[in-house]
């Protein structure tokens, strides 16, 4: 019963959360901070934000079935729509998993300042937002601030002490391939979002505009780190996300499917966009990492 629990939270999906944080830590040496991270301030940022993350893919899995969006005609019956599992326990679940995820930002708050309370507080609030957000089209905006500008600003501050706002060009390569695989599955739930009467960016734009969307999201971190690259920002190794590219093709031809498949071209690529954030990811890290050794 453990393991389905911990299979309720999605745990494929933590790549996204986990991203940031070690993205950031690894800018941190690039820049010469090395001695003066705080290692158990970041291994709890690290912790913190999977907590919070799988309370919010939980609580969001509670609000779709209570507002009918999970339903027996989506892609992949849930499981409370399948009645594996109740409703109330799905909500104590993520509140259970919430209040860790507070518990572990009060330590570090103690452990820094009180401006990670406000970056902490302000990345709970988006989170419990977050379900009733794809009624108003706003998912995507949330998404890339909670898993791409907060997390690097909160764990530059509790590793350091101090906000390097430089951190924050990192977000572009890290929050959209996290963007892309929101974008992917509510593409692929365009119609059952719609009569549920759902909002989201995909169902707004149509069908054609999300299949292009989609492509500009997966291949903008490796164009973006080109041209930071090529200006300086980025030292030359991080052009080993060019070696992602494969992937990102791999994911161009899945999601073109969709011109002869229609949205069941869209069924896997949630899945497949995740492994594109572990892959785009390695390299940028390898990138930063091999540029501060040489």
């Amino acid at each position: 019963m453990i393991k389905k629990w911990f299979f309720v939270t999605r745990p494929w999906s933590f790549v996204v959360s986990a991203t940031p944080v070690i993205m950031t830590v690894v800018f941190m040496i690039w820049k010469g901070f090395l001695p003066d991270i705080n290692w158990l301030n970041a291994v709890l940022a690290l912790v913190g934000i999977i907590f919070f993350h799988a309370a919010g893919n939980v609580l969001s899995d509670y609000f779709d079935y209570k507002t009918g969006i999970d339903n027996p005609d989506a892609f992949c019956v849930p499981n409370l729509v399948s009645g594996e599992f109740k409703a109330k326990d799905y909500l104590v679940y993520s509140i259970i998993l919430f209040a860790i995820g507070c518990l572990i930002g009060i330590v570090l708050t103690f452990r820094s300042s009180l401006l990670l309370l406000a970056i902490g507080i302000s990345g709970a609030l988006l989170t419990l937002l977050y379900s009733r957000s794809k009624f108003y089209a706003l998912g995507d905006l949330l998404i890339f601030i909670v898993f791409g500008v907060l997390p690097m600003i909160g764990t530059y501050q509790v590793s350091a002490s101090h906000i390097e706002w430089s951190t924050l060009l990192l977000s572009v390569p890290v929050g959209f391939i996290t963007v892309a695989v929101l974008h992917s599955n509510n593409t692929r739930d365009i119609p059952t979002d719609l009569k549920a009467g759902i909002r989201s960016f995909a169902s707004v734009i149509g069908e054609k505009a999300s299949l292009a969307a989609y492509i500009f999201y997966i291949w903008s971190p490796i164009v973006y780190t080109i041209i930071m690259t090529a200006v300086g920002l980025f030292p030359v190794w991080t052009l080993a996300v060019i070696l992602s590219a494969p992937v990102v093709l791999a994911n161009t031809k899945q999601a073109l499917k969709y011109k002869t498949e229609g949205l069941s071209a869209f069924n896997q690529l949630d899945l497949m966009t995740a492994k594109l954030q572990m892959v785009s990811s390695i390299c940028l890290v390898v990138g930063f990492v091999v540029s501060s050794i040489i």
